[in-house]
């Protein structure tokens, strides 16, 4: 077995039973005691674990809080139903050698292992994913290389666009691809399941991304479509969807704030930055009556003309 395993155990052993010895780790991984004092000193050297050698107990503990692999039991059953629970989606399934399920379910303790069937991991929604397209945008990606698409809009009508792809993102069971449009010469998100026809070009990519930029980019605004932040979108959630969005992250940057209004009680209020407005509307309408956008007044009128139409649509002309 490897040596996360065993420092994973001597931690474990010392939480539950209050230290470990040497000739216990020895024989539960049949390795000699000098290769587990060098785990001790692993732990020591790299992880600054505190820890000491005691007499009266023949064996070691921690002189110190030490919580580097608190929960670590939780975690890797948590892990394992995560990981088992994805190979079962066809927009997982090609990236994960059920050989890792196996090695992952071995680091699970064993008195962990019946909690496996009262555990579920649901993934809400997916697409499938073209695994020839991937294949040819990584080409791509990997040489430097422009790809033609066709690419169809939200309202399927088709355009042909020049693109580098720098970057392959996977959010809320959708693949999407982000790229250097060519000829608008901006960074731009294109949903994989839109892109019809890809042909890698011999044509190179005519400008260059590092990391950091790309990073920025993802990290720029709220949702999947990123860019230069637009805006700073204030939305107001009201009892009791207020306890509910109080311990969401919608985006690392968003503030919050608590109040009182005099005719709907209390709330919550969340600013945001966001480049693409579409998609945070969606959200938003999700909560109907119990959350309201405040600002800015434009998105407001988005969002209020968005109730209107399906009033008028499902109610109105009844």
């Amino acid at each position: 077995m490897s040596q996360n395993e065993r420092l994973h155990y001597i931690d474990s052993t010392i939480r539950e039973k209050g230290a470990v010895t040497v000739q216990d780790v020895a024989q539960k991984f049949e390795v000699s005691p000098r290769t587990v004092k060098r785990d001790l000193e692993y732990l020591r050297e790299r992880f600054n674990a505190p820890i000491q050698y005691m007499h009266h107990k023949k064996g070691y503990n921690y002189s110190l809080p030490f919580d580097y692999f608190t929960y670590r039991n939780e975690r890797m059953l948590l892990f394992y139903i995560f990981l088992t629970r994805l190979i079962e989606s066809p927009t997982h399934f090609p990236f994960i050698d059920k050989s890792i399920i196996v090695s992952i379910k071995k680091m699970v303790k064993e008195t962990y292992l019946p909690l496996i069937t009262k555990i579920t991991y649901e993934i809400e929604e997916w697409e499938a994913l073209n695994l020839e397209l991937f294949s040819k945008l990584f080409v791509a990606l990997r040489d430097g290389a422009i790809v033609s698409i066709q690419y169809a809009d939200a309202k399927g009508k088709h355009s042909t666009r020049a693109i580098a792809p720098e970057h392959f993102i996977h959010y809320e069971g959708r693949w999407y691809v982000i790229a250097y449009d060519e000829d608008n010469k901006v960074m731009r998100t294109f949903l994989l399941s839109r892109i019809k026809n890809a042909q890698v070009t011999n044509r190179k990519r005519t400008k260059q991304f590092s990391n950091e930029d790309i990073q920025k980019y993802i990290h720029s605004a709220y949702g999947i479509y990123k860019g230069k932040t637009e805006h700073t979108v204030c939305i107001r959630f009201y009892d009791p969807v207020c306890n509910i969005v109080k311990k969401q992250v919608w985006h690392k940057e968003q503030k919050i704030k608590e109040g009182t209004h005099p005719q709907y009680g209390a709330y919550l209020e969340m600013q945001l930055p966001v480049h693409h407005p579409q998609e945070l509307l969606g959200k938003v309408l999700r909560y109907g009556k119990y959350a309201e956008i405040i600002s800015p007044a434009a998105i407001r009128r988005q969002w209020l003309t968005a109730i209107k139409e399906a009033y008028r649509q499902f109610i109105h002309n009844k």
